[in-house]
């Protein structure tokens, strides 16, 4: 109670602002659909304020973060209408050709073609243009939901699959929720949101587990895990959902191996740790930095000595052959690409690796104008200014982000309960292990999505780095400030408040466009 009465002023202030807040996006668009985003996000800030007043170490509480990550994750699944996620019409039909090639199902076809219900399909065409989403696109949600549907199968084969470029891991929730609603024979919409369900439950169950698992570093879990953008994919059929999942897991075991209590690695948590490597680095290579970063945890934290050597050259072996074997195709062609290649609806010559080597002047100058003219989108996205498809009446003012910003800075300082910092060359090796991603996926974008006469790179996204963001932002904390406060609860509230007041604004402005 101590908390509440000195804290009293600003939750006053932070309700005024609330009430004002939520009456201008109500007159904005007077719909149902607002006032029940406004209930909702209500209900979640009393629930949080009451359990700071009463004890705000409470929020400390590994039960208290699942339970605002569920109630985020269910509102994104269902805030955002079918296809609207980036790619989801890509990953929804590369969902149902997995769970079309299981062996139960044997839905696939010699020529590569593979069935789907016709009210799937329907479902995928009756999709506004350019997936947007807008007033229609919820409208056509409501009218059209049908709790069961039976539908016939028919050939499907607009898109192409293969096992070794769909990061098979990373859908693992999303193929588990759509086979539910597809055995049940649910109709098309609750088929659909079902393996939206799905993701967000595995990755909802991976962030927990590390959370619990973590010693320190428990701010950057929750930061990461309730950032708009990454509970955005994470409540979508994106492998991105099952690729931060595996990485926040993987940050969790490197707290554990760096400030766990001396000689608490044996057999279990080495094995634990291969296979979320085995996992994560066929997904995408360029995150195998954030694995190797196990090499360094110091021999002491092992049972044994001679054990903790042969698990690091174990673990690199793990590393090399899993992404030989699922991605040698995919990173060969993205070496060795025809000369003439489409992005879209355009056609042109995309960037070789010759042309990036060959020509090092223009090369610099390229990555120095790119970072100049997206460097603000990068950092931006990473957060969630842009959410759905890129839709630019959608994007937030920049000044929503600055308090998300704020609360990562807080992340990495010294305080009350997390005063833990790694030695400085293990530091660095956490930011360039960011840096390794966040330059392998411009460097990716560079060679598979821009033309040889563009003189900015396209395609990069800041989602690309949430995945090594939690490394970043670890490697960053220093002892030159310090927060005399649980940085752990202040994340917390800090940010599922701010997530309230996006929402609201999300609903008022995309259901009335």
């Amino acid at each position: 109670m101590m908390s509440f009465v000195r804290c009293k002023p600003a939750f006053l202030a932070f309700a005024g602002l609330f009430a004002v807040y939520s009456v201008f996006w109500y007159l904005n668009n007077p719909r149902l659909l607002v006032l029940l985003t406004i209930a909702i996000s209500l209900i979640i800030i009393l629930a949080l304020g009451s359990v700071f007043a009463s004890e705000k170490d409470c929020l400390k509480n590994e039960w208290v973060f699942l339970a605002l990550l569920i109630s985020f994750l269910i509102i994104f699944c269902l805030i955002f209408p079918p296809f609207t996620a980036p790619d989801e019409g890509h990953h929804y039909f590369s969902t149902y050709w997995l769970v079309d090639s299981l062996p139960f199902n044997a839905h696939v076809t010699k020529d590569g073609a593979f069935l789907v219900r016709d009210i799937d399909y329907a479902l995928y065409n009756s999709r506004q243009p350019g997936d947007a989403i807008n007033s229609a696109s919820f409208d056509s949600a409501i009218d059209g939901f049908s709790l069961f549907g039976n539908g016939q199968l028919i050939p499907f084969s607009e898109f192409s699959f293969s096992v070794g470029s769909e990061n098979v891991t990373a859908k693992l929730g999303s193929i588990i929720g759509l086979q539910i609603g597809l055995f049940f024979g649910l109709g098309a919409y609750p088929a659909f949101y079902m393996g939206r369900i799905g993701s967000a439950l595995f990755f909802c169950f991976c962030a927990f587990q590390a959370y619990r698992i973590a010693p320190k570093g428990k701010s950057v879990i929750v930061f990461v895990s309730l950032l708009p953008m990454t509970l955005h994919l994470a409540a979508s059929y994106s492998y991105d959902s099952g690729i931060i999942a595996y990485s926040l897991l993987l940050f969790a075991c490197l707290m554990r191996g760096y400030f766990g209590e001396q000689r608490s690695i044996g057999n279990r948590e080495i094995i634990i740790y291969l296979i979320i490597s085995v996992l994560l680095a066929p997904c995408k290579v360029i995150y195998s930095g954030l694995i190797l970063l196990g090499l360094f945890v110091p021999l002491s934290q092992f049972l044994d000595e001679k054990t903790g050597r042969f698990s690091k050259f174990l673990l690199i072996f793990c590393v090399v052959v899993s992404v030989l074997a699922l991605r040698l195709a995919s990173m060969s062609s993205l070496v060795s690409q025809p000369s003439d290649s489409s992005r879209g609806h355009e056609a042109g010559q995309l960037y070789s690796l010759g042309d990036i080597l060959l020509h090092p002047k223009n090369s610099f100058l390229v990555l120095c104008r790119t970072f100049d003219s997206l460097g603000d989108f990068y950092w931006e996205t990473t957060l969630g200014y842009s959410l759905g498809w890129l839709q630019e009446n959608l994007r937030f003012p920049a000044f929503y982000m600055i308090p998300y910003l704020f609360f990562g800075f807080i992340c990495c300082l010294d305080s009350s309960d997390e005063p833990s910092f790694l030695a400085a060359p293990v530091s660095f090796l956490f930011i360039f292990a960011f840096l390794l991603a966040a330059l392998g996926s411009i460097a990716s974008m560079w060679l598979a999505w821009t033309f040889n006469y563009e003189n900015v790179i396209q395609g990069v996204q800041g989602r690309y780095f949430l995945p090594a963001l939690p490394a970043l932002l670890f490697g960053l904390r220093t002892r030159l400030f310090r927060f005399n406060s649980s940085s752990i609860s202040v994340v917390t509230l800090g940010v599922c408040a701010m997530n309230c007041l996006y929402l609201i604004r999300f609903i008022s402005v995309a259901s009335c466009l």
